[in-house]
C-alpha cells in the first residue's frame, strides 16, 4: 500500500515538471521569437555613460553613423556567451575592416542583471581586457535595465545587430559567424575609394509602407484556385501582388513580375498574384486564371474576394495610397520590402523613371534575401 501511494506520488510529480518545462519551454520560444526589431529603423540610444570617444565628444548616437554601416555589439561583463563568442567575433570583424572607412564598431553593455557586477567600470575593464579601441557604452544601473535593450528589443547577451547605411536593422541575434557578418556588411558597403566599379546588391527602403517591415503576413484566408499547387510563405523568398483585371496599372506590373521571375532564375524565389475584384464580388476563378495568363503571368495565383486579407494586413494599418501593393517576404514570412503600388515595370522610357527604379529596387530586395 505504501509502494503504491509512492509511485501515485512519483507520476505526479513527474506531471507536473512536465507541465512546468512545457511552460517554461513555451514562454523562452515566445520570448525569442519576439526578440529583434529587424528590418526597422535603429531608435536612438539611451547610454548612461561612455569611454573611448575623441576628447571634445560627450557623447554619440546612432544617427552619427548615417551613411555608414554599423556593427552594434550589446554585451554584460560577466557574460560567457559575450567572452566565448561575441568579443572574438568583434575582434576579427575589427582587424578585418581595419582602415575600412565604411564600417564603424560601437559596444555597448545592456545591463539587466548583476547590476552591482555590470557596472560602467567593468564594462571599462572589459574594454582594456579585448583592446577595444572603438566606442564603449554603458545602460542600466540601479537595479533598472537597459532601457537600450528593451527599445532593441534584444533577447539578451551577446546581441549582435547590424545597422545598414540608411539606419535600417538588417541583422539582430544572439550570434553571428564571421563568415556570415563578413558577408553581410561587404554586401551592405556601397565601396566609393576603389577604381573598379563593384556592383553590390543591399536591402533598399521602402519608399511606403514601411510600418510593415517586420511583421509577420498572414494568407491563410486566400482562395486558392489551384489546390494542385499549394502556396507555403516558409523556406523562400516571396513576393506577392495584389492586381484586378481593371487596372492598367496591374497590366504593366503582372508581366514585370513574370520578367523577374525569368531574371532571377532562382528555386528559392516564388511569385503570387493576388486579384480582388473591383468592386468586391465573387468572380469566377476560371476567368481570373484566363486574365493573369492573358497578361503574360504563369506564377501561382489566389483570390481575395471581400479583400478581408488586403484590409487586415495593409489598408486598415495606415494611410495608403493604392490597393496594387506588393510585398516582398522573407524565407521565414516576415515582410522586409513594401512596394506601395500603383506599377513597376522594367522600362528605358524617361516617363516610367520611377516605375524602372521601383523595379530595381524590387529585383535588388529578391537578390538580397535570397543571399541572405
Amino acid at each position: 500500500m505504501i509502494l503504491t501511494r509512492k509511485i501515485k506520488f512519483n507520476c505526479r510529480l513527474i506531471s507536473l515538471l512536465v507541465i512546468i518545462l512545457s511552460v517554461t519551454v513555451s514562454n523562452a520560444s515566445a520570448q525569442q521569437a519576439s526578440s529583434g526589431i529587424l528590418g526597422k529603423p535603429a531608435p536612438v540610444w539611451v547610454v548612461d555613460n561612455w569611454t573611448n570617444l575623441a576628447d571634445d565628444i560627450e557623447s554619440i548616437d546612432v544617427s552619427d553613423y548615417d551613411g555608414k554601416v554599423l556593427y552594434l555589439y550589446f554585451f554584460q561583463s560577466w557574460c560567457p556567451g559575450c567572452h566565448k563568442y561575441g568579443f572574438p567575433t568583434l575582434q576579427k570583424l575589427i582587424a578585418s575592416y581595419k582602415n575600412n572607412k565604411n564600417i564603424e564598431f560601437v559596444a555597448i553593455q545592456t545591463t539587466f542583471e548583476g547590476f552591482h557586477t555590470n557596472t560602467f567600470e567593468s564594462a571599462q575593464r572589459t574594454a582594456r581586457q579585448y583592446e577595444l579601441d572603438i566606442p564603449i557604452g554603458h545602460s542600466g544601473t540601479a537595479g533598472v535595465r537597459s532601457q537600450l535593450m528593451r527599445d532593441y528589443r534584444s533577447g539578451g547577451t551577446p546581441w549582435t545587430i547590424i545597422i545598414d547605411q540608411a539606419g535600417i536593422i538588417r541583422y539582430n541575434d544572439f550570434h553571428i559567424q564571421v563568415d556570415h557578418a563578413i558577408d553581410l556588411i561587404d554586401n551592405l558597403i556601397l565601396t566609393e575609394d576603389t577604381q573598379v566599379e563593384k556592383i553590390t546588391i543591399t536591402m533598399p527602403v521602402s519608399r511606403d509602407g514601411s510600418d510593415m517591415i517586420g511583421k509577420k503576413f498572414d494568407i491563410s484566408k486566400l482562395q486558392f484556385p489551384d489546390t494542385a499547387s499549394p502556396f507555403e510563405l516558409k523556406g523562400k523568398v516571396s513576393l506577392i501582388r495584389w492586381w484586378t483585371d481593371t487596372c492598367p496599372f496591374c497590366s504593366a506590373s503582372l508581366p514585370a513580375i513574370e520578367q523577374l521571375v525569368n531574371q532571377i532564375d532562382d528555386d528559392a524565389f516564388q511569385t503570387l498574384a493576388v486579384y480582388h475584384p473591383k468592386p468586391p464580388r465573387p468572380v469566377e476563378a476560371e476567368y481570373i486564371l484566363s486574365a493573369a495568363r492573358t497578361l503574360g503571368y504563369t506564377g501561382s495565383i489566389a483570390i481575395d474576394i471581400n479583400w478581408d486579407v488586403l484590409n487586415n494586413n495593409y489598408l486598415s494599418t495606415g494611410d495608403r495610397t493604392a490597393t496594387s501593393v506588393s510585398f516582398i517576404l522573407d524565407q521565414q514570412g516576415i515582410v522586409r520590402f513594401v512596394h506601395p503600388g500603383p506599377e513597376f515595370q522594367k522600362s528605358d522610357d524617361t516617363d516610367k523613371t520611377q516605375e524602372n527604379k521601383d523595379y530595381q529596387d524590387i529585383k535588388s530586395a529578391i537578390e538580397f534575401l535570397l543571399k541572405e
